[in-house]
This record gives C-alpha cells, sequence and structure tokens, in this order.
C-alpha cells in the first residue's frame, strides 16, 4: 500500500537522525467493534493460522517493542501482527 511506501521513504530521510519508522499491520484483533459485528474465534479460525482473533496488549506489544531502544535499528519495516494470515495470502 502506499503508507507502507511512505514509511520506507520516510525511514530513509530520518533514520541518519536516530529515527525508526515502521509501519504495523494489525490482523483481526478482538475490538469493540469486531465485537459488535460479532466476529468470533471459531469464525476466523479457518483464515488464520493462530486459530484466534489477536488481543489488543498483543499489538500493543509490539508497537512499544518498536518505540523502544531494542528496536533502534529496526527502521522501514513493515510488520505484521496478524496470526500468521498474511503468509497465507
Amino acid at each position: 500500500s502506499s503508507d507502507v511506501c511512505s514509511s520506507d521513504l520516510l525511514s530513509d530521510e530520518v533514520a541518519q537522525h536516530g529515527v525508526t519508522v515502521n509501519a504495523l499491520l494489525p490482523g483481526y484483533t478482538r475490538t469493540e467493534r469486531m465485537t459488535e459485528l460479532g466476529v468470533t474465534d471459531a469464525q476466523v479460525a479457518d483464515q488464520v493460522p493462530a486459530r484466534r482473533l489477536g488481543e489488543p496488549e498483543e499489538f500493543g506489544a509490539l508497537a512499544a517493542f518498536l518505540a523502544s531502544q531494542p528496536a533502534a535499528y529496526i527502521t522501514g519495516q513493515a510488520v505484521a501482527a496478524d496470526g500468521g494470515w498474511l503468509r497465507g495470502h
């Protein structure tokens, strides 16, 4: 997508200043909206190798890691938190 390309270009421009730019790609995640729509683990089981919805805390942990000092050398990446969904498509 164009957002991923934009993050690649931006990461090239700002990396020399110690700034990292990564794109986070969420998969099916248990949110209020998914609950309102009636989406369940059973409904995504055939589509997602992890056989369940992701939890918001899992996505948040990825975001927190990428914003942390131990991830300072990771930039220009598109990182999926999708239970393996992208790999199968």
